[in-house]
């Protein structure tokens, strides 16, 4: 049991934060990493501030040579220092957002990702009167969670072409300086720092970055490159691929990884089943349905999950949600007969007592012969509950509409249907409309 809980945590943590980032930073999805080379064009940002020390040193720098910069601000120290953001913005200069504490995506759940990108955004909003349009997670760090989040809420996710390590304890002025020129050319996204209060960071580390900023701009001028403001680089919603199409290219990966670690197969149809099935044993205690059946400890039951592969073949997202809903219950309820002639006849199967999965959609799912229950409060129903509204979000055309608008009532259960019963109902010896003699002798012969 203690491998098994094991084993669910290391994939939840694949799965929610170390897969994302891999493929979101090694394959630029999603992201701006550089600009768009060709016109000798640069950007420099800096991240971690505002901070009193520092930062005004560095607009000074950045007026005298008149040029542009991108301050991605940390929540809290904008908050504290709102004029300094305010001397930012009227000189020009764009305002990321960087998270209110600086806390690594990986180390926060869905709650905690929200809330600290919200109260920055929503500080800079008070102090400046515009709403950031440029993310940059702390660290270059994401979870699952996190995608969905900025993409939906349309803030632009940017990164850096190179590191200057001039937040390092053993960086010096000549070796931030060396390292920039070494690496800068057209299209380089540079990342510096005007604080250096970040774990691992060095305090005097911005002063050290300010000795070496002259001489780095005045060899950027002399390269006959320009230093631009980040918006000029960045890429045209008009011109981008929605999110969705983002997420969902991450999602299937990682979809892959669950199923192989968890044992989710599809049945032998591939993708022109609704399925894919897992079978296990029940550990708990002992459940009795409302037919008067019982799962005991030790009994074989059959998990039920939703082929996403094959309902996204069947629809676009200009179909209208009521046409998705209606596609979307013909293949469940085409497919139920489909299970039932597997558990009657298939040697492996046969052994389930129960067909069980978790959904939050589960009104309506007692006409086809399904039994709503209960999760127990806790960390399961919780990390269910968030898997379940993040895949509404993501394929459901009015998904993240509904999340807002039916918050309170998606919470996720277990949808349950006997063996009796999806043989009574679902055999292809039986009438489905008609709860015929027949029927019942086809469920009591498959007992």
């Amino acid at each position: 049991m203690a491998f098994c809980l094991f084993k669910f945590f290391i994939v939840l943590l694949l799965a929610y934060a170390i897969v994302p980032t891999i493929i979101i930073r090694l394959g630029n999805i999603g992201i701006l990493s550089r600009a768009p080379r060709g016109e000798g064009r640069i950007v420099l940002t800096f991240d971690d501030g505002p901070d009193p020390r520092y930062t005004p040193r560095v607009l000074e720098i950045l007026a005298r040579y008149q040029v542009k910069a991108c301050f991605f601000v940390v929540g809290a120290k904008a908050k504290s220092y709102p004029d300094i953001i305010k001397q930012i913005a009227l000189a020009g200069h764009e305002i990321g957002n960087h998270g209110f504490r600086h806390l690594a995506a990986w180390l926060t759940g869905p709650r905690a990702t929200a809330s600290e990108n919200i109260a920055t955004s929503r500080v800079i909003e008070e102090i400046t009167g515009q709403k950031p349009r440029f993310y940059r997670p702390p660290w270059g760090l994401f979870n699952l969670y996190s995608l969905w989040f900025f993409w939906s809420k349309g803030l632009e996710v940017a990164l850096w072409t190179y590191f200057s390590w001039d937040w390092t304890k053993h960086a010096t002025p000549e070796s931030i300086t060396r390292k920039v020129l070494s690496r800068i050319k057209d299209g380089v996204i540079l990342i510096l720092h005007d604080s250096g209060s970040g774990p691992g960071a060095a305090p005097d580390g911005p002063a050290k970055m300010l000795a070496a900023l002259p001489r780095i701009l005045e060899e950027v001028k002399n390269r006959d490159l320009r230093v631009v403001p980040l918006k000029e680089v960045a890429i045209k919603k008009g011109n981008r691929p929605t999110y969705k199409r983002l997420a969902l290219l991450v999602w299937g990966l990682i979809d892959r990884l669950i199923r192989r670690l968890s044992g989710i197969k599809d049945l032998d149809s591939g993708s022109k089943s609704i399925w894919r099935l897992a079978l296990r044993r029940y550990r708990g205690q002992e459940w009795t349905m409302k037919d008067g059946s019982a799962l005991r400890e030790g009994d074989y039951y059959l998990e039920i999950h939703i082929n996403n592969d094959r309902l996204l073949s069947l629809i676009n997202q200009n179909m209208s949600v009521e046409r998705m809903s209606i596609i979307a219950m013909r293949e469940i309820r085409n497919g139920l007969p489909e299970l039932a002639e597997l558990m009657r006849h298939d040697q492996r199967y046969s052994m389930a007592k129960i067909l069980l999965g978790i959904t939050i959609l589960h009104r309506g799912s007692e006409r086809f012969g399904f039994t709503a229950y209960d999760l127990k409060p806790g960390l399961f129903r919780f990390v269910s509950g968030c898997y379940e509204k993040m895949l509404l979000a993501l394929f459901h055309p009015g998904g993240l509409k509904n999340l807002k608008r039916y918050r309170n009532e998606l919470s996720p259960k277990y949808v349950v249907m006997t063996r009796q019963e999806i043989m009574r109902r679902y055999h292809p010896d039986c009438n489905p409309e008609r709860n015929s003699a027949t029927c019942l002798g086809v469920a009591h012969k498959a007992n």
